[in-house]
């Protein structure tokens, strides 16, 4: 039988913590991971609801044009007023890049389980990205869809392309950030 002072258990109690295993040996992560799942799912619901309002904004943009549509009296029946725009064709353009990113994103929540969310990381940051790169597209499809429409008042046309460039600008350095961020926490910089 081992006895020992009071003093040298003081003593002895005085290193604990401060070895090569601090926290101790082993690590249970069950909860952890529950609460990354948990995490998981709530950032994969949120992503969902997101992308599909964007989706479906231009999706009725995509056919409730600007300008509206020729009638009977036009060149073409039915076809958009402003189709030779400069304005007019970049907002379908990025109203479609809008579109097909966040579809694409819904696509990928609804094809991968929350299980392979947790273990191939790259998955879940996809969709992420796809929703930010959409939600600019949907801002400069709403910036060129104003400013085709509002041409004739180049004070309101400069202002709306202004507008919507600012935020443009602010998108691309947050995206920027958080791209090259995950780009540090890749490479192991600090």
């Amino acid at each position: 039988m081992i006895n020992m002072s009071q003093q040298e258990i003081q003593e002895l109690s005085k290193n604990v913590g401060r070895g090569q295993y601090p926290n101790g040996i082993l690590r249970v992560q069950k909860e952890k991971d529950s609460v990354d799942e948990e995490a998981l799912k709530e950032m994969q619901s949120l992503h969902t609801v997101v992308a599909t309002l964007i989706a479906t904004v231009t999706f009725a943009a995509g056919f409730t044009l600007p300008g509206g549509y020729w009638g009977k009296e036009g060149p073409i029946p039915g076809t958009p007023i402003l189709i030779k725009n400069a304005g007019f064709q970049a907002f379908v353009v990025s109203d479609v890049i809008a579109m097909v990113l966040s579809v694409s994103a819904i696509f990928i929540y609804f094809l991968t389980p929350i299980k392979t969310l947790r273990q191939t990381p790259f998955l879940s940051e996809v969709p992420h990205y796809l929703i930010l790169v959409s939600l600019l597209a949907m801002v400069v499809a709403f910036t060129t869809g104003t400013y085709a429409v509002l041409a004739p008042s180049v004070g309101l046309s400069v202002a709306t392309c202004v507008l919507g460039s600012s935020f443009s600008l602010f998108a691309f350095v947050t995206m920027f950030m958080l791209v090259h961020g995950h780009y540090q926490r890749i490479m192991g910089h600090n």
